[in-house]
């Protein structure tokens, strides 16, 4: 159904103008004077035919004039159309406000135009449209929602002036919270439109619940997903590499498009260009690694790089490869350290099987009643390997520098590691717990030791133990270990597991360091480990897996993000952040010591956020974009629209000219009546310059009287005045 509105309704009352042709023709009409004369009725006679053709004639030409006036009426009117509006019951005020995604997919440029110029061209043109008597809102959605106006506002051209003026973001959506902000905004009535590519990886049905009571119009402003690839992931391995040691750089490359896709990946970094080439399937990612070596320390900003297309600015992500002097690994243990068969002796011939050996790493060994403040506080790793007794002060320092960055490696082998974990529990306040407790001590009744099973390493830094089944990991055997009792709720801290469930191995991070308990016997009596090529490899990749940081995590855009420093000569307050386009930031100390941890606003774009002093580079914080926002494919309609209860929410997906249905305003039809009126008054013009009355000449009687009976009114002028009444 549809309805019919006026623009101006007050200009109907010129309708009243309709009447005036008629008016004019009955005012201006001749009236002659009847006279009888009798030679005339023949010459009636004869036009009687003529006179039903001339009155027709006038009759028409006064009904184009009326229905001329009629449209210029309606013209200035200005009426329109209503569509049917499927939501319209739920609408009880002129209540509406617009959201506008203006999340980083919205960058995304088909045939030269961004979708986010097409959504803002929508939605303004949508605001323009309503009335006086409408209040609306604005809500661009990023990280977090923003709302131009704070609240429903009348003024809608201030509204309209500062959507056009808004730009794209390089945030991610957050549709939960924009819809959570418009429900406040718009409380019991009104109606929300919201315009965006609706990403399958942001968009879900739970978002919709926030309008639970409220239509909702969703306008696509792409049809199909953008054909896309982006870099998703950088992973550093080791995350913190040692001056000159080999680092792998993997990136995983995305395929956002139905079509097979060949990239060049380039990796840029200070001393170091390589490209490699990638063919990535439809809808899939493939990874791509790069091996290095850095001779220098400190922070050397690198980036990987594609090509360019339709969403260029994922196709660059940035890492920063921090690069440390060699580790001074202090090792504990109250064993000789003369004795071979210690399992202490294992762990050092495992990191450093000789002074010649260059491993950047140097171990101190000392006894735990032996430990002096000075190597505990300059010490970068410990290893505490049973048995050792560790004094109440070497415990605290322990604990403390694990919190601010430093690693502990834990091996609870024989019967002090009750003690040893009763000692820094008690430094630390809990912080250094396993997510295990020892029961007792277990003998093997398999003859030759049990078997190593692996726990769940999705997403585990170990990745000698991906394929446990393979070479030489399945001959590992183990007489004896503590059986444990994991927690529920701790179990994605296990690396790996014995048959029985026992923890193995359980990494815990603990404020800026982290630690790894080692629930492994190492003396070669209790197992073949110590002995094995695969020990000296496990050690490496335990030390070089706790090398990491949380400066090492990605930050996006939209979030606050964290810088740290090396505090040893940092003067903070000369300390100078600069942004990715060169621009100063405002940033705050937020710790200071060993490491001076800076914490920045929320980032505006990606990128590097270098920290100077003079023109020495402390360090670098990395920004990019987040990698949902690569997956350019839409959700499909039926999931948010389908099967939903109606009674709770009221969904439609809408297009261009939908939309405009779906508002107070719709077609307009004024430019169809000023074509109707130019028609009419054409029509009029035409009739009265082709359809012309033909007028009867007067007869000359040849025995006519004198003129003057003429002009006293004699024969001649009433046959004259008749026969002009005829015609």
């Amino acid at each position: 159904m549809t309805s019919l509105g006026f623009t101006n309704p007050w200009f109907l009352l010129g309708a009243g103008a309709v009447g005036l042709p008629i008016l004019i023709h009955y005012l201006t009409r001749a009236r002659p004077r009847r006279i009888k004369f009798p030679p005339l009725q023949f010459l009636l006679e004869a036009c009687a035919g003529q006179q039903s053709l001339h009155r027709l004639r006038t009759w028409i030409v006064l009904a184009v004039r009326c229905l001329a006036v009629l449209a210029l009426v309606l013209l200035f009117s200005r009426p329109f159309l209503r569509a049917a509006d499927p939501l319209a019951a739920s609408r009880k005020t002129k209540r509406v406000v617009l959201v506008v995604d203006a999340s980083f997919s919205m960058r995304a440029v088909v045939n030269g135009v961004p979708l986010f110029a097409r959504a803002q061209a929508e939605a303004a043109d949508l605001l323009r449209s309503f009335g006086g008597d409408t209040e609306a809102a604005v809500i661009l959605m990023g990280a977090k929602p923003h709302a131009i106006l704070p609240a429903l506002s009348p003024n809608l051209p201030v509204l309209h002036r500062e959507l056009v003026q808004t730009k794209p973001t390089f945030e991610a959506a957050n549709p939960a919270a924009a819809l959570a902000l418009a429900k406040r905004i718009l409380g019991e009535g009104g109606a929300v439109y919201v315009f965006s590519d609706f990403q399958r990886s942001n968009w879900n049905v739970s978002a919709l619940d926030e309008l639970r009571g409220l239509p909702c119009y969703l306008r696509p402003v792409v049809e199909r997903g953008i054909d896309n690839a982006a870099i998703t992931r950088l992973q550093l391995a080791p995350a913190e590499p040692l001056a000159g040691e080999a680092v792998e750089l993997t990136c995983t490359v995305l395929n956002s498009s139905p079509q097979q896709r060949q990239e060049t990946v380039r990796l840029e970094l200070e001393g170091v260009t390589q490209e490699k080439g990638v063919v990535v399937p439809p809808f899939a990612s493939r990874d791509v690694t790069f091996a290095f070596t850095l001779s220098g320390i400190g922070s050397f900003p690198g980036k990987i790089a594609l090509g360019i297309d339709d969403l260029a600015e994922d196709n660059t992500r940035y890492f920063v490869a921090r690069v440390q002097k060699g580790l001074q690994v202090l090792l504990v243990s109250d064993t000789d350290a003369n004795d071979r068969r210690s399992a202490a002796f294992f762990v050092s011939k495992a990191l450093v099987p000789s002074e010649q050996v260059v491993s950047g790493l140097k171990i101190v060994r000392r006894h735990g009643q032996e430990t002096d403040r000075g190597i505990l506080e300059t010490a970068d790793a410990f290893l505490l390997v049973n048995p050792v007794a560790l004094s109440g002060e070497a415990a605290e320092i322990i604990a403390r520098r694990v919190g601010d960055g430093a690693q502990l490696v834990c091996f609870l082998d024989g019967p002090t590691a009750p003690n040893v974990l009763a000692a820094l529990l008690g430094a630390s306040k809990g912080r250094l717990s396993p997510p295990f407790q020892l029961l007792r001590m277990a003998a093997s009744e398999t003859p030759g030791g049990e078997p190593f099973s692996v726990a769940n390493l999705t997403g585990k830094p170990l990745a000698l133990f991906a394929n446990p089944e393979e070479g030489e990991i399945a001959t590992l055997r183990f007489r004896r270990h503590y059986q444990s009792l994991v927690a529920d709720d701790r179990k994605d801290e296990l690396l790996l597991a014995f048959p029985d469930g026992s923890a193995a191995l359980a990494m815990v991070s603990v404020g800026k360091g982290a630690v790894v308990f080692a629930n492994l016997p190492l003396a070669p009596d209790a197992s073949n480990l110590a002995g094995s090529p695969l020990f000296p490899a496990m050690m490496h990749e335990l030390l070089r897996a706790l090398r990491r940081t949380s400066e090492g995590r990605d930050t996006a855009p939209g979030e606050p993000s964290f810088v740290d420093v090396p505090g040893v000569g940092a003067d903070e307050s000369a300390l100078k952040i600069l942004s990715p386009d060169g621009k100063p930031v405002e940033a705050r100390v937020v710790a200071s010591g060993r490491t001076v941890r800076l914490a920045l606003p929320e980032a505006a774009q990606p990128g590097h956020f270098l920290v100077r002093q003079g023109e020495q580079l402390l360090g670098a914080g990395v920004v990019n974009v987040d990698p949902r926002e690569s997956d350019t494919r839409p959700i499909a309609q039926s999931e948010l629209v389908a099967g939903h209860d109606q009674g709770a929410r009221n969904v439609a997906f809408v297009g261009p000219d939908q939309l405009q249905r779906a508002t107070e305003e719709t077609r307009p039809l004024w430019p169809w009546f000023a074509a109707a009126a130019a028609a009419l008054l054409g029509t009029e013009m035409l009739l009265l310059a082709l359809w012309r009355q033909r007028r009867v000449a007067a007869a000359i009687v040849p025995n006519a009287g004198p003129p003057a009976s003429r002009r006293d009114g004699g024969p001649h002028n009433e046959e004259a005045l008749a026969m002009k009444e005829a015609a």
